[in-house]
């Protein structure tokens, strides 16, 4: 377990005449302030009002940037070293906390490391805020595909070849971004796409956003934020015992300029960021650091057990991405149900959980459904699940063939994203949309990777593999929420060539 050097945990001063805080979390010293009886007349209106039980008390700690509770955009106090134990905890340059999710430092990340009309290299599972980054900012997207399961539906590792291949190939290329793990748990071979990276004299962000316990841990795999990534992005709560929509950016090498990080985070995150989620994530990294050995111990063991208990399923087999060629590193608390040998879909499974077990699961495909673990399980919630899981396997009837999810090429490009909305634009009937070039994003969300891209060619097949997924009960979408009747797409005269 890694450990902050510092010996205690806060290193600030609350008001201009307060002593040196230790050991007091940022949530501890908000509730010290609000049983300091001061009077709110500032933001926000619920005035920390506690006869509002619909709050549930969260309006306790809940203030503004009052006197003594610093400014996330311009920290110079207990933020300031708030940050900067998470930095020493991560092990990385800077750290930055994010209140608007990993999406808000994907964007700022993204601007703040390339300039308009420069090339990017996307890994093509890529979350839709890499995308929504990509057109905000006027890039040139080039995609390296990562392995893919036919069988199941869901991508493998990218391979450091491939990213060195596309580098060779288009020198405008500034900056790349893998996911890792994907939200199935696939990890790629970070240090090796570090190495060519910067071989090309290009930066390597990992939004890294399910793995922020990984390298705490040496039951855990490694972190991109240690494999030479220069930038790394982690959804705090995601696995970790944080609130919803937090997260941090982590600067992790020299190459990257902090001060344009900073600038960008301005822009796409509030200038009112929340104290209680801010009070999270630096609660997360005490709990962290004071207790996360044992705990990240027990829930190793926990999914260790979970997994060695299905070795011998039959219909519901758990995915071992350690046994597979298509996968450099797996995180294995990522629990992959494959309903391939069985005669229930991943959505037909994750459904019956729900109805008549109680168990929501985190998501669900053709042929597999995602059991997401986190810190915060405890011994109960596995035997929940596996009680259930097993009562299902004797229920469920044998699948008569494999149902293959054929993975489409990647289609051709017509335009820039950044350039559709100055074209003319209409809709059409989403079955007839061969060969029309798509004018918005479509999406199976989760986990918000592309089927669709802007300014590409819809081919066959894929407009063949949206409407499959569509059918089987995977929430595909689009932008303007009109699949599958029809696409935005843009006007022209003739239909593009898609072979």
């Amino acid at each position: 377990m890694r450990r902050s050097g510092n010996k205690t945990f806060f290193k600030g001063k609350v008001g201009a005449d307060a002593k040196v805080q230790d050991t007091k979390t940022l949530a501890m010293l908000l509730r010290e302030y609000d049983n300091g009886g001061a009077v709110p007349f500032h933001m926000p209106g619920h005035k920390r009002n506690k006869k509002l039980e619909y709050l549930n008390g969260a309006q306790t700690i809940d203030v503004t940037e009052i006197e003594g509770f610093d400014n996330l955009h311009n920290s110079k106090d207990m933020l300031k070293y708030a940050q900067q134990r998470t930095a020493d905890f991560f092990c990385v340059k800077e750290s930055r906390y994010l209140v608007g999710g990993s999406t808000s430092g994907i964007l700022a990340a993204i601007r703040a490391t390339t300039h308009a009309g420069d090339g990017v290299l996307i890994a093509r599972n890529c979350h839709k805020s890499v995308y929504n980054a990509v057109e905000l900012c006027a890039l040139r997207p080039y995609y390296v595909m990562p392995a893919y399961f036919e069988e199941y539906g869901f991508y493998g590792s990218v391979m450091p070849e491939d990213v060195q291949r596309e580098l060779l190939i288009h020198r405008d290329i500034k900056l790349v971004v893998i996911t890792s793990p994907t939200y199935e748990g696939v990890l790629s071979d970070i240090k090796s796409i570090a190495e060519i990276c910067r071989k090309h004299n290009v930066l390597l962000f990992v939004d890294e956003a399910h793995g922020a316990h990984l390298g705490l841990s040496r039951r855990f795999e490694q972190s991109a934020r240690n494999l030479g990534a220069d930038i790394v992005v982690n959804s705090m709560h995601k696995t970790l015992p944080s609130l919803t929509q937090t997260a941090v950016l982590h600067i992790c090498s020299d190459r990257v300029d902090i001060a344009a990080v900073d600038r960008n985070l301005a822009v796409f995150e509030s200038s009112s960021p929340s104290y209680v989620l801010m009070s999270s994530i630096d609660g997360c990294v005490h709990y962290l650091t004071h207790e996360g050995a044992g705990a990240l111990e027990a829930w190793s063991d926990m999914v260790d057990k979970f997994r060695r208990s299905f070795a011998r399923s039959k219909k519901f087999k758990i995915f071992n991405g350690a046994r597979e060629g298509r996968v450099f590193a797996y995180d294995k608390t990522k629990l992959v149900f494959l309903t391939v040998e069985s005669s229930m879909s991943g959505i037909d499974f994750m459904r019956t959980l729900r109805s008549k077990y109680k168990i929501e699961l985190e998501m669900a495909s053709s042929n597999y459904a995602l059991a997401m673990t986190g810190a915060g399980d405890g011994l109960s919630t596995y035997l929940a699940l596996s009680e259930a899981v097993f009562e299902l396997e004797n229920e469920a009837g044998q699948r008569r063939g494999l149902v293959n999810i054929n993975g489409v090429k990647l289609p051709k490009k017509a335009f820039e994203p950044y350039e559709i909305d100055t074209l003319d634009l209409d809709f059409v009937d989403f079955e007839n949309s061969v060969g029309h070039v798509a004018a918005e994003n479509i999406w199976a969300y989760p986990p918000g990777a592309p089927i669709i891209c802007k300014g590409e060619i819809i081919a066959q097949d894929v407009l063949r593999h949206a409407l499959f997924l569509y059918e089987c009960g995977v929430n595909v979408e689009s932008e303007r929420r009109a699949f599958p009747d029809n696409i935005f797409t843009v006007a022209q005269p003739s239909i593009y060539d898609v072979n």
